[in-house]
Parts: structure tokens; sequence; C-alpha cells
């Protein structure tokens, strides 16, 4: 697109975000983008100025004591000169959102410090809502988000493209590179660019031995409490199941998956979003878990103090260690689907893609058959099934099914 394309695209694109952001209207805007744009409404205020952030002393620490680090180093020289001869801002964030390495053109480098785009600033979707390196983060896919398709509106001067820098045994992210400029120098080139250079730091990452730095997690040992999020989500005490309030098993939710404990501001945030819901009622709530668990619920912060198994957390750890097998037999289908706790609806999102990008990369039919029957809808299911007719024999029986459910997910999508 040349200038004045890119200029009416981003009038069109303030004009649908203004109507959400301000009366509701549903957005004309890619869905990805749209979705996200009702996760972010969540969990951030359009209006936030800058991303939150660390200090930066502790995050060079973590980033020249990192793999990615290792990996990326060769690299570093010339995305730096990239950055300062195309006006660019270019960064390495870790699995979490966290900008660890940034470096900015002289004319970025006054947006950047002002958005907090700087090593330490956390640019996940809770943080700031829809950008490239969250999106990218969230589906292991490049992503492209221009203008007024950021959440926040004092991004909207901005094009990034974001490329996840994946695991090369689970394809799982660990970390994303990041280009980023002013809308008007928006180009096809972008993507393209950080997507092979995140692929050439992947396939360092492997020289590296990614498998051997970490090693296999160690099992899980046997906890007097356990809890079922995939599928129908239920807790169990004794092996007997615990008749929990939808409220109070979605608080248990939250603590068994933040061991580190929450505050109780932070408690209200995860489980209430922007709901107009006082503390004195949260407190009450807790009060009652704690009564029918005989205990086992700390505060200040609030946190789990008797040991619980949780199957989301097994579906994770099997994942990092590359048992795609294993995390899929966990995986009883989406996170508490009943819930609108805004943490929970991010970590049912999370694990579905999660699952969904491992078994994907895994190129074996007889696991993707079995991912299929777990009734998943993560954003790339057509990848999949698409990949599974290649797969199966044509006289297998499970061919016509598969090919069903395809066209019927394509129909959904609008696809043809």
């Amino acid at each position: 697109m040349d200038e004045a394309e890119l200029a009416t695209l981003r009038r069109r694109l303030e004009r649908a975000w203004a109507s959400y952001i301000h009366d509701q209207v549903q957005p004309e805007a890619p869905r990805d983008i749209v979705t996200s744009w009702q996760r972010s409404r969540r969990a951030v205020s359009p209006l936030r100025a800058a991303a939150p952030v660390d200090d930066p002393d502790e995050t060079l620490r973590e980033w020249q004591s990192s793999l990615l680090y290792a990996a990326a180093k060769p690299l570093l020289a010339e995305m730096k000169r990239a950055a300062e001869d195309q006006d660019l801002i270019v960064g390495v964030a870790d699995a979490s959102g966290k900008l660890l390495w940034t470096h900015s053109s002289r004319h970025m480098q006054r947006r950047a410090e002002g958005l907090h785009f700087v090593p330490g600033g956390h640019w996940d979707e809770r943080s700031v809502g829809t950008n490239a390196l969250a999106l990218a983060l969230r589906t292991a896919k490049p992503s492209r988000v221009f203008s007024a398709e950021h959440f926040l509106q004092a991004v909207h001067d901005w094009v990034c493209y974001s490329a996840p820098i994946r695991d090369p045994r689970t394809g799982l992210p660990i970390g994303v590179l990041d280009f980023s400029t002013t809308w008007q120098k928006a180009n096809g080139l972008g993507l393209v660019t950080a997507t092979a250079l995140a692929r050439y730091i992947e396939a360092r990452l492997e020289g590296y031995g990614y498998a051997a730095v970490f090693g296999p997690p160690t099992p899980l040992a046997p906890a007097p409490l356990q809890l079922t999020l995939c599928g129908e989500a239920a807790a169990y005490a004794s092996n007997r199941r615990l008749e929990l309030t939808p409220r109070r098993l979605e608080i248990l939710a939250i603590l068994a998956l933040c061991p580190q404990g929450l505050t109780l501001d932070a408690l209200h945030a995860h489980l209430y979003g922007d709901q107009p819901v006082s503390l004195s009622t949260l407190k009450a709530e807790v009060s009652g878990l704690r009564k029918q668990l005989g205990g086992g619920v700390a505060s200040r912060p609030y946190r789990l103090t008797t040991p619980c198994a949780v199957d989301a957390l097994e579906v994770e750890r099997r994942l990092q260690a590359g048992d795609v097998a294993g995390a899929l037999a966990h995986y009883g289908g989406p996170l508490f689907c009943t819930s609108e706790s805004p943490f929970l609806s991010e970590w049912r999102d999370y694990l579905a893609s999660a699952v969904q990008a491992a078994v994907a990369s895994s190129d074996d039919a007889e696991l993707m058959w079995r991912y299929t029957l777990k009734g998943a809808q993560a954003p790339g299911d057509f990848e999949v099934l698409l990949r599974l007719t290649q797969l199966l024999p044509a006289r297998d029986p499970r061919l016509a099914l598969v090919k069903a459910r395809l066209e019927r997910l394509l129909g959904e999508s609008g696809g043809v």
C-alpha cells in the first residue's frame, strides 16, 4: 500500500476502534483483533499511557544469562543496523511478553521510551491489550498489528511485526522477535523479516541443546487436593468430590494456577475483572472456601497452603518437556469453559492454543485424530484437520469425518 491507502485504512480502523470503545458497536476488523479487543477490555484501560516496566538492570542480567541471548547474539549487531537504517525499534521478549532487549533508531527512541517499549516493559495482552507481540505469543504464529488495531490509543501511531521464537521440540513460544515503526512506513517485508530472523534464532536454540539445558520436568507428587479444569471443572479431596459453588471453584482454580499468591486486589481482578463486586464479597467467598477445605488458604497474600495437583499445569508441564501425547492425554477439553473470569479465560485460550500448536507440529496422524476427539476449538484447528486429510490413508473410514469437520470449520469462518 502507498501512504494514501495506509491513511485510508488507518481512518477506517480509528472509526471501528472508537465505535467499539465508546459505543460498544461490533467492529469491522479482523477476527483475531476483535477477539483480542474483547479480552483486552476486561484487563486494561484503552487510555493507558504506557506499559508497566520492571527494573532495567535486573532485566539486563536476566537477558544476558538467558538462552535467548545466546541464540540471538550473532544477530544483534545486524538488527541494530536495521533499526537505525530503517527507522525501527527491534526487541526480543520472553514467553511472558516481557521485553528483555531493545534497540531503537534515534527518531523512534523517544517514542519507545514514552510507551515503555524498553527492556523490562511488559507487552502481554493483560498489561497493554492487543499488540503484535502478545498475539504472536498467544497464537504461536507471526502477527502484524497496524495503527488502531492496537487496543491502547497511545500505540495507534505504530505498526508492529512480531514472530514467535518457538521451542524446537514442541512448537510453543519461548520468546518473540518484534519490529515496530510508525504506521506510515508499514510494508510487506516487516513480517517476512521478523519471521526469517526468528527462525534463525530457533535453529540456534536447537543447536544449543534447548532440551538438555532445561531438562525434563520432575513428576508431580501425589497431592491431597486434586483439581481438574480441562473439560468439566471439579475439585477432589481424598478422592471425594467437593461440592463447591461455581464461584468458589473459580477462586480455587485461580489460587492453584498462581502458587506464588495474590493480593486481595489482584485476586478480585483475576476473578471479576471490571464487574462492580465489592472486596468484602470476595473476602466472604474466600472464607467460605477455606472452611470447605478445612483450612488450606492463607491470606496476605492469598494462596493455597495445601498441595494441589492441577491437570492444566500437568498439560503445560508435559508440553514443555516435549511429551505431546502425554499432554493430550491430560487435556480433557477447554479449561473451565463455563467461567467468565478474565484470568481463567486467558488460561483457557492459552492452553487450547498451546495444545493445538504442539499437535499440529507433531505430524502424527494418530495424535491428531485423538486431538479432534477432544472437541477443542483452538484458532488453528483447521491446520490440524487439513494435515490429517493428507496423512490418513485414502481408505481410512476416519477420512470422511475429518473432511466433513474441515468443511464445517471453513464454512463457519467464511473460508472457501
